[in-house]
């Protein structure tokens, strides 16, 4: 390089410094659109980054399910509803549960979310407490009896026969 390249005249300085001073104000703009984008997800229900109010299925279903939405359940005349106090050993609860529970974390986060969330409750609340519900053969405890605890039996499958579920290979 020779002398008369390497020196750069104030003008060119100057010409430089513009330079770097408009690509820091893009980027500085960009970071500005970003964080808004971010902002504005955030506000439209995106925020698979939100922490869960409810840190498992079981303390969601007990401070806020049951209380928020109580059914008459037990023996006590013609009772609809069935519940079973020890509903965590009922694995067809526990996995209905977990998808209402998922499902109003994430809907909690939206605007109009709790709409189709309540649709979904509607459609599993009759199901669970309901006479062919995973409750049905249990009793709620109350004042005139004591809770009890019967697993529903378990349904029997026989094996498909050898290279049955091949036919989409």
């Amino acid at each position: 390089m020779t002398a008369t390249t390497s020196q750069q005249t104030p003008n060119d300085a100057t010409s430089e410094l513009d330079e770097l001073a408009a690509e820091v104000a893009r980027l500085a703009n960009q970071v500005a659109e970003l964080h808004h984008a971010q902002t504005e997800n955030v506000r439209a229900g995106d925020g698979d980054d939100q922490p869960p109010l409810y840190s498992t299925v079981e303390e969601w279903a007990n401070v806020y399910l049951l209380p928020t939405f109580p059914r008459p359940v037990g023996e006590v005349g013609m009772s609809r509803w069935h519940w079973c106090e020890q509903w965590w050993r009922h694995d067809e609860a526990v996995t209905r549960l977990t998808a209402l529970w998922y499902g109003w974390e994430q809907a909690r986060l939206q605007m109009t979310g709790m709409l189709s969330w309540l649709r979904e409750l509607d459609h599993h609340l009759p199901i669970l407490y309901g006479d062919d519900g995973p409750f049905r053969n249990c009793a709620a405890g109350d004042d005139l009896g004591v809770a009890r605890h019967q697993p529903s039996p378990e349904t029997q499958a026989e094996p498909a026969p050898e290279n049955w579920w091949n036919w989409w290979d």
